[in-house]
């Protein structure tokens, strides 16, 4: 029996997208210095790396995984690479370590979806 390609892809991210968490964070500790609920806060990078792998699966263009992996991993944490500027404490290195992940986030769950399934795409 195998998977639909965008449920592969979906269970891949999530799995891969949790292992920048045991890496780089972010951590709480940065928004709770800014009277900010930094336990919450911090979801929205985990969140968003979880789901990388979804969009991967469900989108169409670019038609190659080599290209749509990585689009998909800047698309999903992009905005938030903002705020890893705008946080004070982390600036800019922050914010390229977390777009860098994001992106062999989105390249691997390509890649392996591609040699699981000969499938480029949907």
């Amino acid at each position: 029996m195998r998977l639909p390609y965008p449920l592969l892809c979906t269970l891949l991210g999530i799995g891969l997208g949790a292992i920048p968490r045991l890496i780089h964070g972010p951590i709480h500790e940065k928004f709770d210095v800014l009277y900010i609920k930094g336990a919450v806060a911090v979801w929205a990078w985990y969140v968003a790396r979880s789901t990388i792998g979804f969009l991967v699966g469900i989108t169409r263009w670019p038609e190659r995984w080599w290209l749509r992996g990585p689009m998909c991993g800047a698309i999903m944490l992009v905005p938030l690479c903002f705020v890893s500027l705008a946080t004070p404490g982390c600036g800019p290195p922050c914010s390229a370590l977390n777009l860098s992940t994001a992106l062999a986030v989105g390249t691997l769950v390509a890649a392996i979806a591609f040699v699981m399934t000969g499938k480029h795409h949907l």
